[in-house]
């Protein structure tokens, strides 16, 4: 954010400009009332009243400097008119005075601009959080109507069977379960749209070129009228009234594309000058001819969007002082002073073009960017929602999916042996009343108080019905949102284990991997001449724990080895884990 200068500080700047010639004429100090000194703090006065005062005091003090100064100029004996000389510091004061208030215009602009882009950015956040929210709002209404209520009723029905000993309830328990394995399969579906593509629209690198406007004709022509005038009256005039008037109206006329083709402008201008200086009156020698040179500079300065205006404000800097030689023989006016001057003067002017330049290509460069982020806010937002709804799909599959494979592969095997029904509606009972309970609490990692230790891991290998050997580290176990990843990968890894090959059994190591942990899941593979596993996943357990590693800088690899399968992940460290690990 630019710091604008205190209003103290900018009247004290003007005041002392303005009247440090007066004290100058009056303690008679000869260098400070030279006209090279009184024009340069014209333009110091002046940039100072445009860029720090406001609009309505700036332009009180701009004819106050202006006239200030044009006193002191009669005073200590110059030779031009009251008129001459009022015209002259009017438009030294008047033109830096403008060209700082388009400065400090266009760094406002660019602070506004930036609170907006700021204001636009806290938008979209809210926009995103709100997004994601209403879609889990959306997903918990749809899971609460129909998985939560069929894995209740599984519970009821299953904790009832065991108590009157009812093994029929075996085959609808599994058959329930399955009906609402499928239906977790739906909401899985529904949960499995694509990411939106990134937005891939960039800020243009050159604004186009502005066309002439009613600003720009209106400007030229009352410049040209006022050069027209002068060139009529002025003492130095040749040629017929009329031809005079028509050469400063044709003169100011290229202003009109000194926004849209400022090189152009400038070379016809010079060219124009040229003839008129050569055959009518010398524009050099007139007062408005400054206005004229001083708008057409600071336009190649601030509108050229190429680098062609350096050679062209050269060769406006060449011509200037040219045509101000040839048009000086009859006052004998030119000196090294006065070309000192004209060179600091144009140099001045364009300089102050260039800035302003500058601050209009940082505000379209802010306004692209605030565009840029309202185009963007909706593709943000479906962005947001496409990753909570993997997340959302995530969660279910690691509580309802893994909940309803093991009621299922229980089901089956107390079917196909009878005699541990009773442990089994137990374990149904049990396994389904969990995952109720885990899918309405929100419930998708360890405690900080769970230990995922090896008797925890054999625990869940009984769980899901799979003969299960583990192995831990010496040392204090994995926990917190570590913990919790390495519990999911044990959890996905068994239940694959017993969803495809049931009498399999399966080994267990989980150790510590530099500062992170590894785990990794072998089984025996699947019996020869076994038939289909006994329950279709969902289709997105590994893949999807996979992608939520790499988000958080682990790995998942998995495949067939040595007759079975193999299930290897490196889980990264509890400080590069952070506790949301859905």
């Amino acid at each position: 954010m630019s710091r604008p200068v205190p209003s103290a500080v900018a009247w004290v700047v003007v005041a002392l400009v303005t009247l440090t010639p007066l004290v100058a004429l009056a303690a008679g100090w000869p260098l400070l009332v030279d006209g090279v000194v009184l024009t340069l703090l014209a333009a110091i006065a002046g940039y100072a009243a445009g860029a720090w005062l406001g609009p309505r005091v700036a332009l009180l003090m701009v004819p106050v400097s202006a006239g200030c100064l044009c006193a002191v100029s009669q005073l200590s004996g110059a030779a031009y008119h009251p008129l001459d000389d009022a015209v002259f510091f009017l438009a030294f004061v008047a033109g830096p005075a403008a060209a700082g208030r388009v400065v400090t215009a266009r760094a406002a602009q660019v602070d506004r601009l930036r609170a907006l882009a700021d204001e636009l950015e806290e938008q979209e956040r809210q926009a995103v959080l709100a997004a994601r929210l209403e879609e889990q709002a959306r997903v918990q209404q749809q899971v609460h109507v129909g998985v939560t209520e069929r894995l209740a009723a599984i519970a009821v029905r299953a904790d009832g069977a065991r108590r009157v000993g009812d093994a029929g309830a075996l085959a609808v328990l599994e058959s329930e379960a399955r009906g609402a394995l499928d239906e977790v399969r739906d909401v899985l579906g529904s949960l499995a749209a694509p990411e939106p593509p990134a937005s891939t629209s960039q800020a243009q690198d050159a604004a186009p070129a502005p066309r002439p406007s009613w600003a720009d004709l209106g400007l030229a022509a009352a410049i040209g009228v006022a050069v027209a005038v002068e060139m009529v009256v002025h003492p130095l005039a040749r040629g017929p009234s009329w031809l005079c008037a028509l050469a400063g109206v044709l003169v100011a006329a290229p202003l009109v594309l000194r926004r849209s083709r400022p090189v152009l402008a400038a070379l016809v201008l010079l060219v124009a000058a040229a003839a008129a200086t050569a055959w009518l009156t010398p524009v050099p020698a007139t007062v408005t001819g400054i206005a004229l040179l001083s708008v057409l500079v600071y336009s190649l300065g601030a509108w050229s969007r190429s680098w062609w205006w350096v050679p062209t404000w050269l060769a406006t800097v060449a011509s200037a002082l040219l045509l101000g030689h040839l048009s000086a023989v009859d006052v004998d006016e030119a000196g090294p002073a006065e070309d000192v001057m004209v060179v600091a003067w144009l140099t001045a002017t364009v300089l102050l073009g260039r800035l302003a330049a500058g601050w209009h290509a940082r505000a379209r460069r802010t306004a692209e960017v605030v565009d840029a982020l309202a185009a963007g806010r909706d593709a943000a937002t479906r962005l947001a929602t496409a990753r909570e709804r993997q997340a959302l799909a995530s969660r279910l599959h690691d509580t309802v999916a893994h909940t309803l494979t093991v009621v299922c592969l229980q089901a089956s095997a107390a079917r196909r042996h009878p005699a541990g029904a009773a442990e089994a509606l137990a374990t149904i009972a049990a396994t389904a009343a969990g995952g109720v309970a885990e899918l309405r609490d929100g419930l998708d990692a360890l405690a900080d108080d769970d230990v995922l230790d090896a008797s925890r891991i054999r625990a869940l290998g009984r769980l899901v019905g799979v003969a299960t050997t583990a192995s831990t580290e010496p040392g204090p176990p994995p926990r917190g949102a570590a913990g919790a990843l390495v519990h999911r990968v044990v959890r996905e890894a068994l239940v694959n284990v017993a969803r495809h090959a049931p009498e399999a059994t399966a080994s267990v190591v989980v150790a510590r991997s530099g500062a992170g942990w590894r785990v990794d899941v072998r089984d025996t593979g699947r019996a020869p001449g076994a038939g289909q596993p006994p329950v279709r996943g969902s289709g997105t357990g590994l893949a999807g724990l996979a992608a939520v590693l790499a988000e958080r800088g682990g790995a998942l690899r998995w495949g067939p080895d040595d007759g079975g399968f193999r299930v290897v992940a490196e889980v990264p460290a509890p400080a590069a884990c952070p506790v949301g690990v859905g």
